[in-house]
């Protein structure tokens, strides 16, 4: 693979803006225009200069006088900076362009690709398209990796690199399934700078690192704990709206409450409702829609918290919120004061885990396993991609199941 780091992807210029000057002052602004993929915009210096001494400075003949020396060399300082810039990311936007020209970065010294970059472009374009949760993913694990190793450079990611990272963080009483998320955001972006052309394809270390994937049954409700939740009776108003909550996304094929939220009227067409996971129709360009029967335990929950007639959406939640990231911050708080609403319950029925929200798809792959239901079927109705990444959702049958089938066994 040809690497087009070291050409040069377009050019800048210092040039005096008149249309700008100072107030009261002949002086007029130093700036530096850039063309950039064939489009051109300006970048402001913070340096006045007068015309005669800004021609001075710029001049290749003879020796030039000391002020418009001094001048000059600032000049040169953020000139060479744009070009540098332009050498080392030939693919950058106005953006990135713009968020390395005025950041403190040492290009000319390191010699290498700050990583901190590219994650930075990652997330300006996550911003842009208004995914927050995503964009948070690529935020975090940037801190964490800065934590790690303060210089952040991609020709310094190696095998033994990410094996160092691993132990690190989970010595830190971290947990692996992080991590995992982590890695996962680094090799995209790795991934990125092979197809940029910042680094060689021959470099990857995740061929021979395995990130894996966390195997850990998850915790669940069985259906005898569910029918224990079910039958609680509520001590207060925060109690009463947490389990309908729960039950709710239990019944609507395990549920997550981002996707709850985001039900709209629309999305209910006579006994059925029908949506598209907020996570897939993010990453992958084929959307799959899911089909959930209108319970009536699930309309008794809408009309209690909701509106099940509505061209809004069905909760509250979301209404009035214009982007993601606003979405986002009301979701959170609501799962955070539901899950804190929902742990008492969980200690009041005898549970084993504390109760919370994202146990109700487990206990939903879990139940459906327990009856028997085809894996195929299961994962339709979770909205997975393929059977194995259901398997990861449903919990190991429970010890009385084993009992049965072993009982059954020469019972003829």
């Amino acid at each position: 693979m040809t690497n087009t780091k070291n050409s040069i992807a377009g050019s800048v210029y210092p040039f005096l803006d008149a249309r700008t000057p100072m107030a009261n002052s002949d002086l007029l602004p130093v700036k530096l225009s850039v063309n950039l993929k064939g489009a051109q915009f300006r970048i402001g210096l913070k340096l006045y200069s007068s015309p005669a001494l800004f021609e001075k400075a710029m001049s290749s003949k003879g020796t030039i006088p000391k002020e418009a020396k001094a001048l000059k060399d600032k000049i040169d300082e953020y000139h060479n900076k744009g070009k540098e810039i332009l050498k080392q990311f030939p693919k950058a936007n106005q953006r990135m362009f713009t968020n390395l020209f005025k950041s403190e970065t040492a290009l000319k010294i390191s010699g290498k690709t700050d990583l901190g970059v590219l994650f930075q472009s990652k997330i300006d374009e996550l911003t842009d398209e208004d995914r927050a949760g995503s964009k948070s993913f690529y935020e975090q694990a940037l801190i964490t990796f800065k934590k790690f190793k303060s210089t952040f450079y991609l020709e310094d990611i190696t095998v033994e690199w990410l094996k160092a990272f691993r132990a690190w963080y989970t010595n830190q009483g971290n947990s692996k399934a992080t991590a995992q998320i982590h890695f996962r955001c680094l090799r995209h972006i790795y991934n990125r700078a092979i197809k940029d052309g910042y680094i060689s394809q021959g470099l990857y270390p995740f061929k021979e690192f395995t990130i894996g994937s966390s195997s850990r049954s998850k915790d669940v409700l069985y259906p005898e704990q569910v029918k224990l939740l079910l039958d609680y009776e509520p001590k207060t108003n925060g109690q009463a709206r947490s389990k309908d909550y729960f039950l709710f996304l239990y019944l609507c094929n395990g549920m997550n409450i981002k996707d709850a939220l985001s039900l709209k009227g629309s999305d209910i067409k006579g006994d059925m409702i029908t949506f598209v996971r907020a996570k897939t129709s993010e990453t992958t360009s084929e959307t799959k829609e899911i089909n959930v029967y209108l319970h009536p335990e699930i309309k008794r929950i809408i009309k209690t918290w909701g509106e099940l007639k509505t061209k809004d959406y069905i909760f509250p939640c979301f209404r009035c919120t214009k982007s993601d990231i606003e979405r986002k911050k009301a979701k959170d708080i609501l799962a955070r004061n539901l899950n804190r609403d929902l742990r008492p319950i969980g200690v009041a029925i005898g549970l084993p885990m504390n109760l919370t929200l994202n146990l109700a798809r487990h206990s939903f792959a879990t139940r459906l396993k327990i009856d028997g239901t085809p894996t195929s079927f299961i994962s339709d109705a979770l909205g997975h991609s393929s059977s194995a990444v259901t398997a990861h959702y449903m919990k190991t049958l429970p010890d009385a199941q084993y009992k049965k089938i072993s009982e059954s066994l020469l019972k003829f």
